[in-house]
């Protein structure tokens, strides 16, 4: 490639990266009055199927069934009041510390785990959330990547997903011209592009504030969360969180946002005549994913200090001692694990993810039968999200007492539900499968299926490679050839954009 295409891809790519950071990335350009310059409904969904392929690759999202559900549960509840939409919104937690949150393609939601972490309130998180689909029912992505189509929807994508993720590893072309950007684009358009950024802005407040509100949250949940994020902005340009570089304006957002709450004590009834729905999401629930988040992803370090800190101001603090046992496991700590969970039991005695955290530990200690007894004991769980969970740690305690038989069920029904969050399941039926002596070569094809999807589930794509081109030699389930063809090709494509990048 010549000296001038380089320059010109970088000039095109230059362009949409200024548009990205200064216009609100994914937020901008069709408000209610200009849809008539937006991209087709049909052309949002392309994007997004690469979107979501670039962000995949980066491997960044949180597959935590619990972390999962509510989120997702947040987010359909906020839906309620939301008209009907031509997407279907889907809700995501992306691994990083940032302080972030943003609106992707295809109505694509994501929230940055370090967000969640500094939150104080479900209703903050909703806030934010509502916020996000507000920017999503508004379409203001749709001008932007119109604006954008001197490039391809796989480029445009790939910079999308590096830029907002928080990586330069899913820019097509490399991380150099990532970084290249993020030094650049600092440095034009601001003053031009602002104001039309902040338009964009109001609007999705002044609308996520209503849907906030018919949904039954605190609308001052976004009024806190804001001035939480903004109080992190203590020393300049450098460490001003990134939810504010991406949502620009935040001072003169929460005085109209105090406005707005002041004169719309809205009480009873909605603007068309319906009750307004009552909120169906606990604290509780919100405090016990967001020290899951420290104690399970969060840096080590600082998520004791920061599970040390709470238990000092709130030594009753069931969520928090139930982050600190997860935090302990992490350090190989499983005596102290232990005590944390017996304390939050003591504290909330009938907590399903706090039983299933202690069984798990029982099984760490080796003490498979009281684990059993322990996710037995659990009855009938009304949360799907702590039922599979549940169901894994059956599986894998009933494999270590020689009911491989047993497990093998609950493992498969564990896949079958949220395969991706539990990638040792694959591992687990892999071990089973591979001691079968009942079915043969087909047991021999299955081993190498269900290794190829852990393997590719933990990222080693030389393993999962390696695996599935065996499965097919050996399996005769047509679906399961035919995944395995699936997984197998994006293993190779993930290895060569590895390869391209270096890593």
């Amino acid at each position: 490639m010549n000296l001038k295409s380089i320059l010109i891809k970088f000039k095109s790519a230059f362009v949409i990266f200024i548009s990205i950071t200064f216009l609100n990335p994914l937020f901008f350009g069709s408000s209610s009055t200009n849809l008539a310059f937006a991209i087709s409904i049909s052309q949002e969904r392309e994007l997004a199927v690469e979107f979501m392929e670039a962000i995949e690759r980066q491997g960044k999202v949180i597959k935590d069934t619990m972390v999962r559900s509510l989120v997702t549960d947040i987010g359909e509840q906020i839906l309620e009041a939301v008209p009907p939409q031509p997407l279907r919104y889907s809700f995501y937690v992306v691994d990083e510390e940032q302080f972030n949150a943003f609106a992707g393609p295809g109505a694509n939601i994501f929230v940055h785990r370090g967000l969640i972490t500094s939150l104080d309130t479900l209703d903050e998180l909703a806030g934010i959330i509502g916020h996000e689909i507000a920017h999503s029912s508004c379409r203001h992505i749709s001008d932007m990547v119109d604006r954008s189509k001197i490039m391809s929807i796989g480029t445009l994508a790939g910079i999308l997903a590096g830029v907002l993720v928080g990586s330069s590893g899913g820019v097509r072309g490399g991380s150099d011209l990532g970084q290249a950007l993020m030094v650049g684009s600092l440095a034009a358009g601001q003053t031009a592009m602002l104001a039309y950024s902040r338009e964009h802005e109001t609007e999705a407040d002044q609308k996520g504030l209503v849907y906030l509100t018919q949904s039954g949250f605190d609308p001052k949940g976004l009024l806190t969360g804001l001035e939480k994020i903004r109080s992190r902005d203590w020393f300049g340009s450098e460490t001003i969180p990134d939810y504010l570089k991406t949502h620009p304006g935040s001072t003169e957002r929460i005085v109209n946002i105090q406005s707005w709450i002041e004169s719309r004590k809205e009480q009873g009834k909605s603007k068309n005549g319906k009750d307004l729905q009552k909120n169906s999401i606990d604290l509780f629930r919100f405090e016990m994913v967001k020290y899951r988040l420290a104690g399970m992803y969060g840096d080590q370090d600082e998520s004791e200090k920061m599970l040390l800190a709470t238990l000092s101001k709130e030594p009753n603090s069931a969520p928090a001692h139930y982050g600190m046992a997860l935090l302990m496991e992490r350090k190989d700590r499983v005596d102290e694990s232990i005590k944390h969970l017996q304390k939050a039991l003591e504290i909330n005695p009938f907590d399903p993810h706090t039983l299933v955290a202690m069984a798990k530990m029982k099984i760490v200690k080796g003490e498979h039968k009281q684990a059993i007894e322990i996710i037995e004991g659990l009855g009938t769980l009304e949360e799907k999200d702590v039922e599979v969970e549940a169901l894994f740690y059956l599986s894998k305690a009933q494999l270590a007492l020689g009911m491989g038989d047993v497990a093998e069920k609950g493992f498969e029904k564990v896949i079958d539900k949220y395969g991706d969050s539990f990638p040792k399941a694959y591992y687990h039926l892999a071990a089973i499968k591979g001691k079968s002596d009942k079915i043969g070569k087909d047991a021999g094809g299955l081993s190498h299926y269900y290794l190829g999807l852990y393997y590719y589930e933990m990222k080693n794509l030389k393993g999962a490679k390696f695996h599935l081109i065996k499965s097919l030699e050996m399996l005769s389930d047509d679906d399961k050839k035919q995944h395995a063809h699936l997984i197998l090709m994006k293993s190779k494509i993930r290895e060569s954009e590895d390869r391209r990048r270096g890593r």
